[in-house]
């Protein structure tokens, strides 16, 4: 396994994921099947094996997994601006709610609560990443040669 390129795709993964998932009009198709967050570990995956050569399904999964795990590290530092986890929910449904439902909500997730839904967040897009890694080593995994 090379940790260079291991770096950078699941890195690029998580950028990617970040961007689909945050992106308006593009964010409305992870209503349907959370395209979001298993494309970046398949896109991760897909740039491991063109950087490395070959990737196996152990490789595929770790460079799956590493991408969610980026992607909820830039949901939590981007979340506080507004843009993802708690702070994007926040930003995005509070046209819909009265003053006083605004405030409370705000009250709950700005402090631990935000953490916490920020933590769970991070957790879930793990999860995904995992789901993404395993499509992508199914679909890019490098095939033996037949002696």
């Amino acid at each position: 396994m090379n940790s260079k390129h291991l770096l950078v795709a699941s890195l690029a993964g998580g950028l990617i994921s970040i961007v689909l998932v945050n992106t308006p009009y593009v964010s409305l198709v992870n209503l349907l099947i959370c395209a979001g967050f298993w494309m970046g570990p398949v896109i991760a995956v897909w740039i491991y094996r063109r950087l490395n050569g070959r990737v196996t399904g152990r490789e595929a999964i770790f460079t799956g997994v590493l991408s969610g795990v980026w992607h909820g590290l830039f949901g939590m530092v981007l979340s506080p601006l507004g843009m993802a986890g708690a702070g994007g929910l926040l930003q995005e449904i509070q046209p819909f709610m009265s003053i006083s439902d605004w405030t409370q909500l705000e009250s709950t997730l700005t402090g631990f609560g935000g953490l916490l839904f920020n933590l769970l967040g991070a957790g879930f897009d793990i999860v995904f990443g995992l789901l993404g890694g395993l499509i992508g080593g199914t679909l890019f995994k490098t095939r033996r040669a037949v002696a």
